[in-house]
């Protein structure tokens, strides 16, 4: 009885072999996950600053096979430029909704003085904490810059269209301005 129980080769270098297919089937699984996790960590955005909107858009890959196998889509962003007005055509209205005496009618001059068009600063109800800066549809780019002057303030679309009537931007000091 002999060479019961032995085969006919050591098996050393099938082993070997079939190890090397599996380390490279994991690698290779490894990367395509860490492809695909790159790719869906951008996400959505949409940004504004200044003028340059950025907008995210998924269209359809195009399609190289009629079998009816599933077809995937593509990620696009789509920059476009909104033209920025200059000050001279921009109204804006200041509020003060803080309390602090004249604080609206020194900030009106002070963009008055940069070139906005200015309206007579007033006072606003309830108490706002932090400024907000107020803008009318296609304003909102002019919104931002003004940013440079009331650096802690929220950008928003205006919540009410009788607020600041014939203003393309309301700017409401709250509680936080600081001249």
């Amino acid at each position: 009885m002999t060479g019961r129980g032995r085969h006919a080769s050591d098996g050393t270098s099938s082993f070997y072999r079939d190890l090397a297919v599996m380390i490279g089937g994991i690698v290779l699984v490894g990367a395509a996950v860490f492809f695909v996790l790159i790719l869906l960590a951008d996400g959505p955005t949409t940004t504004t600053t200044e003028g340059v909107v950025t907008t995210p858009t998924t269209v359809p890959a195009p399609s190289t096979s009629t079998s009816g196998a599933t077809s995937t889509s593509i990620d696009v962003t789509t920059t476009t430029t909104i033209p920025q007005r200059d000050p001279s055509e921009v109204r804006v209205l200041v509020l003060n909704s803080m309390g602090l005496a004249g604080a609206a009618g020194r900030l009106t001059e002070r963009l008055a003085e940069l070139g906005y068009q200015t309206l007579p600063a007033d006072d606003y109800t309830p108490e706002q904490d932090p400024s907000r800066i107020w803008f009318r549809e296609g304003f909102s780019a002019e919104a931002n810059v003004l940013l440079s002057q009331l650096p802690d303030a929220l950008v928003e679309s205006i919540p009410e269209e009788t607020i600041g009537e014939g203003a393309d931007i309301v700017i409401v000091l709250g509680t936080g301005y600081e001249e």
